[in-house]
Parts: structure tokens; C-alpha cells; sequence
């Protein structure tokens, strides 16, 4: 091989390789966005109808607590995506399907009552600091 086609190979393969990193990087920052969209609904929807000061201290309470409420939520899709393979399944396990929905049920009651932890404390810690106590 020439000079010339060693330096047009290396550039071919240092290109390739940008690619594959750009592309791997995309992917990761489009990953953290969605998990970020998806906290930030659930957040909106939970403490909507509280005060300013409560929805304040609850978003604290919930970045300090992302990756407790991150696995929550990986534990419901994965209940979610089994619950859609026993009812694809063929042939058809009522049982099998049934255990899926009773896991979907446990993955949802987990999810709300680490929100609604989260919630109880931003409440408590409002009270305090204004004052009123318990």
C-alpha cells in the first residue's frame, strides 16, 4: 500500500469510529431524557394540586431520591412488558397471566408508596418550616 492509501484507511476508520461514538452518545443523552420526562410527569401529576412551596420541597425530595424512584419505575415496566408476553403467550396460562397482573399490582402499589412517601415528607418539612408544626 501507498502512503497515500494508509492515510485515506486511517481516515476512513477514524470516521467510523467518531460515528460510532456520536451515535453512542446520542442514544445515551436521548436515554436520559426520557427518564427525566418521564420523572418530571410524574411529579407534575402527584403534586399539582399542593402549594408552590410543597411542590418545591417535593422535587427536591425527588431528585435527592431519583435513583430509588428510577428502579420503581424499571420494576413496573418490567412487570408491564411480562404481563404483555404471558397474554401473548400460546397456548393461552391463565395462571401465568394472572401472576403477571398480581406482579403488575406490586410494582404499581411500590411505585405509589415511594411517591407518596416523598410527598409526606415534602409535607412535613413545609409545616416545620413555616412553623405550624405537626
Amino acid at each position: 500500500m501507498t502512503k497515500r492509501s494508509w492515510i485515506w484507511t486511517a481516515t476512513l476508520v477514524l470516521l467510523g469510529l467518531s460515528l460510532a461514538v456520536n451515535f453512542f452518545l446520542i442514544g445515551y443523552a436521548a436515554h436520559g431524557l426520557r427518564q427525566g420526562a418521564a420523572g418530571r410527569l410524574l411529579m407534575t401529576e402527584i403534586a399539582g394540586t399542593y402549594p408552590p412551596e410543597v411542590r418545591k420541597e417535593f422535587r427536591s425530595i425527588m431528585r435527592e431520591n431519583r435513583p430509588r424512584t428510577f428502579s420503581a419505575l424499571r420494576e413496573l415496566r418490567a412487570a408491564r412488558a411480562n404481563l404483555a408476553a404471558a397474554q401473548q403467550a400460546s397456548p393461552f396460562d391463565e395462571a401465568a397471566v394472572r401472576d403477571a397482573m398480581a406482579a403488575v399490582r406490586t410494582a404499581t402499589t411500590n411505585l405509589q408508596a415511594t411517591v407518596q412517601d416523598y410527598l409526606l415528607t415534602a409535607l412535613k418539612t413545609v409545616r416545620a418550616k413555616s412553623g405550624e408544626g405537626n
